[in-house]
């Protein structure tokens, strides 16, 4: 194999790690926001509770609050209204 094809093995593999971290970061921020526990600063090395702290800011930002489910959450008021 030639250098150029190990690099470029090398490269793919690094890209596949990255995006597992990057997914793995994305659920932790997630079930944090949910469940309002912060395991990933009391588990996991700094930094990569840092990157974790910084997706649920982002995560905050873009949804406006903490509710990063939307209306899974909420009751469904046709539910309300077939009770009565």
């Amino acid at each position: 194999m030639s250098k150029n094809d190990e690099i470029k093995k090398l490269k793919e593999k690094i890209e596949e790690l990255e995006f597992v971290k990057d997914f793995q970061q994305d659920i932790i921020a997630d079930m944090e926001l949910i469940t309002g526990v912060d395991m990933s600063k009391k588990s996991l090395p700094k930094t990569l509770a840092k990157e974790i702290e910084r997706k649920k800011k982002d995560r905050i930002k873009e949804n406006g609050s903490m509710d990063v489910l939307g209306l899974v959450n909420k009751p469904s008021t046709k539910d309300s209204k077939n009770n009565k």
